[in-house]
């Protein structure tokens, strides 16, 4: 057995860890902890995938993981010797030259100084030497002779003609006299349903099931002395085990039990026709 298997052994058993709980904590198949720790490592995927298995299960065992790496790379016998390769040609270096400034500061000085005398000069010429130009007669636009026609037709000239104005048409007013307009009554929503359950005290409550309008909204046990509000659109059903301890009170009115004790009872408002 190689030194790194043997040491990647005994830090597990040293752990009480199982080859299948490492693979299942470390995320690595087990067959490769196996070849890991029985130094086999042809059966490993590659040497990449098998330097990133060893540093995660050195990690997990509590090994430093660069030493366990180095023991690896020591049994494979993988150099970490850098090669040095020598360069072809020497690197040419440009040669930049730097320009006199103060040198172009002075011929720059100097031209601007001859531009200026040579202007000036120019413009005293101009001064003394003015020659009169006398303006350029102004020519009149020629004038516009009416155009003969030589087709033997005479031209008729046709005026536009505008569109005749529709005069606006009154809407006829029905007025029928002596007749009232009777406005149409609006339809009243109709009385919500409102149901008041209560249990008398000392008759040990009863389990109950409510429906609103087909849609079940209470279903548990009231205890006695307990009461519940419900409201509906159209219709409540009550569904009870012990109608006797039930009372139901109706929009404010009525207080009386749904039904005679002994069996379950359903009670419904509006009743049954």
């Amino acid at each position: 057995m190689s030194q790194l298997g043997e040491r990647l052994r005994q830090a597990r058993e040293s752990q009480g860890i199982s080859l299948a709980q490492a693979s299942q904590e470390t995320h690595i198949l087990q067959r490769y902890l196996v070849a890991l720790e029985e130094g086999d490592l042809t059966h490993l995927p590659g040497d990449v995938y098998a330097r990133g298995f060893i540093r995660n299960y050195s990690t997990y065992l509590g090994l430093p993981p660069e030493d366990v790496v180095a023991l690896y790379r020591h049994e494979r016998g993988i150099s970490d010797a850098i090669k040095i390769v020598a360069a072809t040609s020497a690197p040419r270096m440009r040669a930049y030259v730097l320009p006199n400034f103060l040198g172009v500061f002075f011929i720059t000085v100097a031209l601007f100084g001859l531009s200026y005398i040579g202007l000036s000069a120019l413009g005293r010429i101009g001064n003394g030497n003015q020659i009169a130009v006398a303006p350029s007669p102004t020519v009149p636009p020629p004038t516009a002779y009416p155009t003969v026609s030589t087709s033997s037709q005479p031209q008729i000239a046709v005026l536009p003609t505008a569109a005749p104005t529709a005069a606006p048409t009154a809407e006829p007013t029905l007025a029928i006299a002596g007749i009232g307009i009777t406005p149409i009554p609006t339809a009243t929503p109709p009385t919500p349903i409102v149901v008041v359950v209560s249990i008398r005290a000392g008759t040990g409550g009863s389990w109950l099931r409510v429906q609103q309008d087909g849609a079940i909204v209470f279903e548990g046990v009231l205890k006695a002395g307990q009461s519940q509000t419900f409201q509906a659109q159209s219709k409540i059903i009550i569904r009870s085990g012990n109608p006797g301890a039930v009372r139901v009170n109706v929009n404010g009115t009525g207080d009386q039990p749904i039904g005679p004790g002994g069996k379950p009872v359903n009670w419904e408002y509006p009743p049954k026709q």
